[in-house]
Order: C-alpha cells, then sequence, then structure tokens
C-alpha cells in the first residue's frame, strides 16, 4: 500500500483554495483507494474531521508530526502553489497543483521576481503539475521552461447547493427586490469598480458587490460608491453560503467583470441557479463558461449597460438557455475531480521516479 500525502492546510480558510479542499477533501476520504493510505495536512482544529482510516498532519506542525508519524511518502500532492512545506525524500513524488500566475500582472519590481523565482523553485522540484484550467497551462508553458508532457489539466469541481438553505441576507430589503449580484475578493483585479459607474443606467436596480473586503483596495471602492453609487451599490463584506445562494437564485444578473482568473468557480455556480452570467472575455472565463455566459466587449458604462439590458430581454429561468447554462455547470463536479486525482495519483505511483 503507498502512503498518498494531500496538503489541505487551506481548508478552513474563505478563499477559492479553502473551497477547492472543503469539496476535495471528503470525497476523497469517503472514494478512499483501497491501495493508497491516505494522510491529510489540515489546520490543527480539524484533526480528525475525515474519519480515523486517515492519518493527519498538523498544518503548523507539519515537521513535528511527519517524524510522530513515521512514514514514507510516496506521493506529496501539494493542492496549491502557496503551501507552507513541502516534505519528503528524494523517493517521494511530488505533484503540484498551480492555480494561476496571477503575480505576473498584480506584482511589479522586486515583488514581482520572488514570485517568478518561487514558483519556478516549486515547479522544477516536482515531478509533475496539475492545473486548474488551459489557461494556466498556457501561462505557464509561455514563461517557464517546463516539459508539456509533464502537466495536466484537471478542472476544479462545483458543489451541488441548489437544494440546500437558502436565506435572504438582512441588507436585501424585499424578497421581489430587483438586483444584480456579484462575489469575490474586493481587490483590484477583481474589476468591480467598472460596475458602479454602470449602475447609473440602471436606476430601478440595486447592485450587491459581496465577499471579503479586508484588502486596502475595498476602501477605493467604498470611496468610489460614495462618489457614484447613487445609493444603490452595496459593498456586504462576507456573507453566510446560505445568503449567497439565495443571492443567486433570486438576482436579475451576476456580473462577473475579472480581469485575472486561474478558473472563476462563482460563474458556474451562478449557472447552477439559472442566474444569467455576464462575464469579461479575460484569462480563464471564456474557457470555463464557454457560450453560456454573455461578455463585455469593453468596459465603458453605456456599453456595459446596454449589453446587460439586451441579453435580459430574452432571458427566462425556465428558458433553454438557462437549461443548457446549468447542465453546462453540472459537468464540472467534485465526484469527476476526485475520480481523476485518484486515477493521476495512481499512473504516477506506478510509474515511479
Amino acid at each position: 500500500m503507498k502512503n498518498v500525502l494531500v496538503d489541505f492546510s487551506h481548508l478552513a480558510d474563505f478563499c477559492g483554495f479553502g473551497e477547492i479542499a472543503r469539496n476535495y477533501a471528503p470525497l476523497l476520504a469517503q472514494m478512499h483507494p483501497s491501495d493508497m493510505h491516505l494522510i491529510f495536512i489540515v489546520p490543527d482544529h480539524l484533526v480528525g474531521t475525515f474519519g480515523s482510516d486517515i492519518d493527519y498532519i498538523r498544518r503548523h506542525h507539519i515537521r513535528k508530526d511527519l517524524r510522530k508519524l513515521g512514514m514514507h511518502i510516496d506521493l506529496w500532492h501539494a493542492t496549491d502553489q502557496q503551501y507552507h512545506l513541502r516534505g519528503g525524500d528524494r523517493h517521494t513524488i511530488q505533484l503540484l497543483t498551480v492555480h494561476d500566475l496571477n503575480f505576473l500582472r498584480e506584482k511589479s519590481g522586486v515583488h514581482r521576481w520572488r514570485h517568478i523565482v518561487q514558483l519556478w523553485l516549486r515547479m522544477h522540484r516536482s515531478y509533475h503539475l496539475t492545473c486548474i484550467s488551459q489557461y494556466v497551462k498556457d501561462d505557464i508553458l509561455a514563461h517557464y521552461h517546463i516539459r508539456p508532457q509533464s502537466i495536466d489539466v484537471i478542472y476544479n469541481g462545483i458543489a451541488n447547493h441548489e437544494s440546500e438553505k437558502q436565506l435572504r441576507p438582512s441588507f436585501v430589503s424585499a424578497e421581489d427586490e430587483q438586483f444584480f449580484f456579484t462575489i469575490g475578493q474586493i481587490r483590484e483585479k477583481k474589476n468591480f469598480q467598472t460596475l458602479v459607474p454602470m449602475m447609473r443606467h440602471f436606476p430601478n436596480h440595486k447592485l450587491y458587490i459581496c465577499g471579503d473586503d479586508h484588502f486596502a483596495f475595498a476602501q477605493q471602492l467604498r470611496q468610489q460608491i460614495d462618489n457614484e453609487g447613487e445609493g444603490r451599490v452595496f459593498l456586504t463584506g462576507k456573507i453566510k453560503d446560505e445568503e449567497k445562494h439565495w443571492l443567486y437564485e433570486h438576482a436579475q444578473a451576476f456580473l462577473f467583470p475579472s480581469r485575472l482568473e486561474g478558473f472563476g468557480i462563482p460563474v458556474l455556480e451562478a449557472m447552477r441557479f439559472r442566474c444569467k452570467v455576464f462575464s469579461s472575455r479575460y484569462s480563464s472565463l471564456p474557457e470555463v463558461c464557454g457560450p453560456h455566459a454573455t461578455y463585455w466587449n469593453d468596459y465603458s458604462p453605456k456599453t456595459m449597460a446596454a449589453t446587460v439590458k439586451d441579453a435580459l430581454v430574452t432571458w427566462r429561468k425556465d428558458s433553454q438557455e438557462a437549461d443548457d447554462a446549468k447542465a453546462y455547470s453540472e459537468t464540472f463536479n467534485y465526484q469527476h475531480y476526485t475520480e481523476q486525482y485518484i486515477t493521476l495519483y495512481r499512473q504516477l505511483l506506478t510509474k515511479g521516479l
């Protein structure tokens, strides 16, 4: 039996890494392959969460717990490039999942070069890579000397939340309120600032921008909303999952103007709830949305508003268009995601170093 260690350090984090870990970890534990012994790195307070058949390494005590465990690690899967520590020995197969190279566009100067070198070292020390989209794979190949045959694309899954509990957020005044919705970390790359002046063209709608707002850019966005939001644009901060599901269910549209996405989970989540999706044409989003989103061709407020208005004229939640988008989003699921990784683990363990 081979010992497979999977790094779920971000299991408790409210970000894309955390969302993936919270769905992958329980399914991997449930599907526990009989030819593998699983070891999970988890936040300290989540030790034991996935049953007694799995060994656990505490996120903040990796070296100590590995020594105590005393097992040779045959395969070590770092599920994102921002892992805290990676160990094993020269006989350990190192698998790394790369989510994006956003630092190439977000960072500058010494900070950019630090990230470039750090990722190069982490990829160079890996036996095999996976990426969450073809866009990310192409980005790696364009900027690094990596053998193409050593990189696989395994798309993220989307959890099934449609039948789960929903809760109208307290900031929504009425059940039948007309509003648009978007969600993500409040950072400049998400491009939420383009939506604020667009809302001048929707005097009967509100816009709720939800997500982690502890970033410095959030203060700039708040100031813009105060100046241009006309009292109908709201930065809500983090929301609960049941509130997010309610917003997907009741929004007139989901607006996602992001410039940098390694994948873009929210656009597919919105499709699950038959919510009309509007997206930018940047990074991975056309690949992930396919023909099931309406795309903005530029970011002038008038053009953005016209694009939304034109597409909403014919949109209905009970239409074939909504059916097709929902069916498409269902092809991205964690059952398939987990099966693909188990297959890859077996292939790598069989091939060996």
